[in-house]
């Protein structure tokens, strides 16, 4: 590390902690400009006389010349001989600036990441107000977030926190509605928090995205700022490279700030004497901080050959101290990274086949022949460390056809790999959401997939040697076997409780927006009852084929639980049934998998069926169900919902239908 590196590293410290709180590969750009955050790969690079490097260069001349539309998004592709070295690029402005205004904020990008990644094969930078990417992989019409930017407002909210809170989780889902089916994929929008404040907030997602995968990129990134980055603050903005979000107590729109630019109230002006302040405290921390780091450092490089000594016994006490047993219970799950390495052909992008939030999956084949997946978790996360030893913890316990099993782990070098068996048929969302591969699923495969997930909870809650709740139940974390039976897989943010433990809080919440049961995201409250939400989520998408908060061409579905619901109490629940699925059905078995999915997602838990009255209902042919309840927490419902409910009471019940009929689809 060069003397000039250290010294930039303390400014680049102090600039992130004052300005934003961001993904830890995302750098920020200090020693050419304070307002550039970018991150290169490290895993890709290539030469720089290659034709790649070549076509880098075209690619953002492109994307700096033509990035002048209306709306101001761009994206271009320059192709070659050799499909290895073709290049993917986009271009996106918020849409407060003129074209020329995001022009120049384009090519000023442009020449940045250029000087920033010079080796790399894919990068991404946002500037001021606008963002640049580039890839060697095509990324039109992928959802992506990861690496992500966070901001914070540094001041919290002053009033009623619950009141705010309620208000700026209504409006970020409305706004994902707007966002998703907006022509140019942006949406802003304000609502009245009291009589003389307003709260404003705006959604973006790229052009290329469909409005499915649009919706689906802002569910989660609504989930990161009002759950995780920016809780209780009074503003607060998520981008991910396929889309963001955010949120302030003044119009942004009209201010003259950059997106990147810490963001301030109406209220917050500075004099030129408060400016000098600022000046001399940053210079001040400065020449505190400098030489605290460079000794740091000297001392880090001091210590690497001590450290190193020990880095086997270090990783056995690790194992040692999460699960309480000697290493040597474990040492026969235990691979060496040589061995991932060869059987990943060191995790060559070709043989990627799944990204999630904590790392990447590759298949890979074992010298014997033995096909496996891999799950590399980032090296960056914060949470890596935590997810992998939960992870092997759980599953190195557990023993089910229903549960994805784990073969191994590698805790080497700064690598945490977890090796299961390789699923031939991917996740459930595969093909669950694509209007091609879902007509696979016939409606026997899907009771087949509804009973099989049904008895892997079971088994998580009630029948493992452990009490698990899951926490993240979703149709990516279920995968299919070459028979198309669900595994369930991901346990990096699972819980184990006691026996007898009923309920649990957290102050931590992490899942996933739309599968997250209300209790637990709005309380940090959690149960076995939170997985049965979640699977009751999924039960409704397994019929319908619509994703939560998702459209289709016909019709939009805000809530794929109200608009169960809805068809519900009109009496009409087989037009919930996916139009897209083939072959016959049973009529009274799809009425009683959607009156168990609406059971599964009840407000209050307690009048949640357990997975294993579930599982009962799945096998009982002739077993009536109870009358499930509405939602409620949805705005201006209870009125509608109470109505409904009770037109509905007062007329024949569907529980009565015991004709079987096998329909021609």
């Amino acid at each position: 590390m060069s003397s000039f590196h250290l010294f930039l590293l303390p400014l680049t410290f102090f600039y992130l902690y004052s300005h934003c709180s961001s993904s830890p590969v995302i750098e920020a750009a200090l020693h050419q400009d304070p307002q550039a955050f970018y991150n290169c790969t490290r895993n890709t690079t290539f030469a720089l006389n290659d034709n790649y490097h070549s076509n880098i260069q075209t690619l953002l001349h492109s994307l700096s010349s033509n990035g002048t539309g209306n709306p101001i998004t761009y994206n271009t592709t320059v192709h070659s001989k050799n499909t290895a070295d073709t290049v993917y690029g986009f271009a996106f402005c918020m849409r407060d600036v003129t074209p020329k205004e995001c022009q120049e904020c384009v090519i000023e990008a442009a020449k940045l990441i250029s000087s920033s990644c010079t080796t790399a094969k894919e990068a991404i930078i946002w500037y001021h107000v606008c963002m640049v990417r580039y890839s060697d992989r095509y990324f039109f019409s992928m959802v992506e977030e990861s690496p992500k930017l966070t901001f914070m407002n540094d001041q919290d909210y002053v009033g009623q926190a619950s009141h705010f809170n309620n208000i700026l989780w209504d409006m970020m889902n409305e706004l994902r509605a707007m966002t998703a089916s907006a022509s140019n994929k942006y949406a802003y929008k304000s609502e009245n928090i009291s009589e003389n404040e307003k709260l404003y907030g705006s959604g973006w997602c790229a052009q290329y995205l469909s409005t499915e995968n649009c919706s689906w990129c802002l569910s989660d990134a609504i989930a990161e700022i009002t759950k995780v980055c920016c809780r209780g603050k009074s503003g607060g903005r998520v981008a991910y490279p396929s889309c963001g979000v955010r949120f302030e107590l003044y119009a942004f729109l009209n201010s003259d700030f950059d997106w990147l630019q810490k963001p301030l109230l109406p209220s917050s002006t500075r004099s030129s004497a408060q400016q000098g302040k600022q000046k001399q405290k940053i210079l001040t921390i400065i020449v505190i901080v400098v030489p605290i780091v460079v000794s740091l450092v000297l001392l880090s490089l001091g210590c690497n050959c001590l450290l190193h000594r020990r880095e086997r016994k270090k990783e056995d006490d690790i194992l040692k101290e999460s699960f309480g047993i000697d290493i040597t219970t474990l040492e026969s799950l235990r691979y060496d990274l040589a061995t991932i390495e060869a059987a990943t052909n060191r995790f060559a992008t070709e043989n990627m086949i799944g990204k999630g939030g904590f790392g990447e999956v590759y298949k890979g084949i074992l010298s014997d022949g033995q096909e496996i997946a891999v799950k590399r978790l980032t090296r960056s996360s914060g949470q890596g460390a935590v997810e992998f030893k939960n992870e092997v913890l759980v599953i190195a316990k557990l023993q089910h056809r229903n549960l994805v099993r784990l073969l191994g782990f590698c805790l080497e070098a700064e690598e945490k790999i977890l090796i299961y068996e390789y699923v031939p048929n991917k996740s459930l969302d595969y093909f669950l959401f694509d209007p091609e591969k879902r007509r696979l699923l016939t409606w026997s495969k899907r009771h087949m997939i509804i009973t099989g997930v049904a008895r892997g909870i079971v088994y998580l809650h009630e029948d493992s040697r452990l009490k698990i709740i899951h926490r993240d139940l979703k149709p990516s974390n279920v995968l299919l076997d070459s028979n198309m039976n669900p595994k369930i897989s991901d346990f990096g943010i699972a819980r184990i409780v006691a026996a007898d433990q009923i309920e649990e809080s957290t102050c931590r919440i992490i899942g996933t927006f739309g599968y997250m049961s209300p209790e637990y995201a709005m309380h940090g409250q959690f149960s076995v009852k939170s997985d049965v939400f979640s699977f009751g989520v999924m039960v409704l998408e397994i019929i319908s084929g619509k994703r939560k908060g998702s459209s289709s061409e016909s019709e939009c579905v805000e809530d794929i639980r109200k608009h169960a619901w809805t068809k519900w109490t009109e009496q009409t629940p087989l037009e919930l049934l996916d139009p897209n699925m083939v072959g016959s059905y049973s009529e009274e078995e799809v009425i009683k998998c959607i009156q168990i999915g609406l059971l599964c997602v009840q407000d209050d838990p307690d009048e949640r069926p357990t997975m294993a009255t579930i599982v009962f209902y799945l096998n009982s042919p002739s077993t009536n169900l109870p009358s499930p309840h509405g939602p409620t927490h949805f705005k201006g419902s209870r009125k509608d919902d109470n109505l409904t409910k009770k037109k509905f009471d007062n007329s024949v019940s569907i529980n009565g239908i015991t004709l079987t009929k096998f329909l021609p689809r």
